[in-house]
């Protein structure tokens, strides 16, 4: 069953100050995992998907969600000290991640944010949990649902702030990428995740190390991925291997989201390899070896002309891209498997503004679609009235039914004409027929 279908891609680059970028993935190899969503960042719109709507449990990626709303209901994350309590630590799952505090310790916020998304810290998500619900974690909880109501989640519903596996915990590949989207508008995310190790606890305790390794050089190994810049892993052998990171190269970035990874094979027999990441690395070893980043349509380029009306001196547009066209596409490509179909009027009628929208143009590759641009004027053209009076004098002397009424109106103005000569001649006669009898 083919679950990878082809997707074409728009992508704001802030790195470039442009816009209209497109991609079209020819991605159709199997990946182990059960859900899977890889997006161009600045886009929202993917290029590979599977199973990305199938509600699974999201085990530690719930840790981005606590981090949210920790992070938006502290108003000072670095300054702001909590006291580790025993009674909070009991709560806590035994088979919990990450580093395990010690009651009665203080750490700051910001030191609980680096526990839960550097290590996947259960014992850091509980303590922040109970500080911001007041002592409740279960009103944290709602909050989490409440944050996740408001990015637009359809299918995400939290139990707990730290992953551990509940029927009533869960989330999909799609929802966990408007959730991730969301954490990476907070730069402070972006500091914690991209980090491999952190000190908490100064020089007393070993520092906290990424549990991602395609992003940790040093301890990596097979799975490190030069791309990998973060973000997220988790486990729980109900909801398997999951990871979902950020890949970055030459400016072009990817959110892939891996979810499901297997942990067992049909025999049930463990699998020790992380499947999860061999599909994240083999995923963006594939994009960014295998597509080119391409400004196909600058914006100064002209792609259609067109006539132009009442404009002194000017009877011709030449209309252009809004934005410059970029695509991602095959690194092979060749100049002339790209086609161009526009759609604009045969003409305009000034004034015409700079950057009015008259048309349309839709970009295909290997009569594949790649994606739409608009076409727009390039300046300002205004309407000239004596041109306007000329071209009205053009169009109504080339008008036939004109030309037929002017013709008849001239054969009757003849008419007239001759018969009042006629009249006038017989006026004249009878004058003169009048004074020569009077002599």
């Amino acid at each position: 069953m083919k679950y990878l279908k082809l997707f074409f891609c728009v992508v704001l680059s802030s790195v470039l100050g442009v816009s209209g970028i497109f991609a079209i993935s020819f991605y159709n190899e199997p990946l182990n995992s059960e859900s899977v969503y890889v997006v161009n960042e600045n886009t929202g719109l993917p290029i590979i998907e599977k199973n990305i709507h199938q509600k699974r449990s999201p085990a530690s990626l719930t840790k981005i969600m606590t981090f949210i709303v920790a992070y938006e209901n502290v108003q000072n994350i670095a300054d702001t000290k909590v006291k580790v309590g025993q009674e909070v630590l009991d709560l806590v799952d035994p088979d919990s991640s990450g580093v395990h505090l010690k009651a009665g310790e203080e750490i700051s916020v910001l030191d609980l944010m680096h526990c839960i998304l550097i290590c996947s810290s259960g014992h850091a998500a509980n303590v922040l949990a109970d500080y911001v619900g007041d002592g409740d974690i279960h009103s944290f909880v709602d909050k989490m649902n409440a944050k996740a109501e408001e990015i637009g989640c359809e299918n995400t519903h939290f139990a707990n702030p730290d992953g551990i596996y509940s029927d009533n915990q869960y989330s999909t590949a799609f929802d966990m990428y408007k959730i991730t989207q969301y954490a990476r508008n907070i730069p402070t995310f972006n500091t914690i995740t991209s980090m491999c190790e952190y000190r908490c606890f100064g020089d007393e305790r070993d520092p906290i190390i990424t549990t991602n390794y395609t992003m940790d050089v040093k301890r990596g190994g097979g799975y490190y991925c030069p791309y990998v810049r973060g973000i997220k892993t988790g486990y729980t052998k109900e909801a398997g291997r999951c990871l979902i990171s950020r890949g970055e190269s030459c400016g072009v970035t990817y959110i892939s989201v891996v979810m499901g990874g297997p942990v067992e094979d049909e025999s049930g027999k463990p699998i020790n390899s992380n499947l999860a990441m061999i599909d994240t690395k083999k995923i963006y070893n594939w994009i960014y070896r295998n597509l080119s980043f391409e400004k196909l349509y600058p914006k100064d380029f002209p792609v259609v002309e067109i006539a132009l009306k009442y404009v002194w001196g000017v009877d011709k547009l030449l209309l252009r891209p809004e934005k410059d066209f970029f695509a991602i596409i095959p690194a092979d490509f060749k100049k002339e498997d790209i086609v161009i179909k526009t759609q604009a009027p045969e003409f305009v009628e000034a004034t015409v503004k700079e950057g009015d929208v008259l048309g349309n143009a839709e970009v295909f590759y290997k009569g594949e679609w790649l994606g739409s641009f608009k076409l727009v004027s390039p300046k300002t053209y205004k309407r000239n009235l004596f041109v306007q009076f000329v071209d009205f004098l053009k169009k109504l002397f080339s008008n036939p039914m004109f030309i037929i009424l002017f013709v008849i109106v001239l054969i009757f103005a003849v008419f007239y004409v001759a018969a009042m000569i006629k009249a006038a001649r017989r006026r004249r006669y009878r004058r003169k027929v009048r004074r020569f009898r009077r002599k």
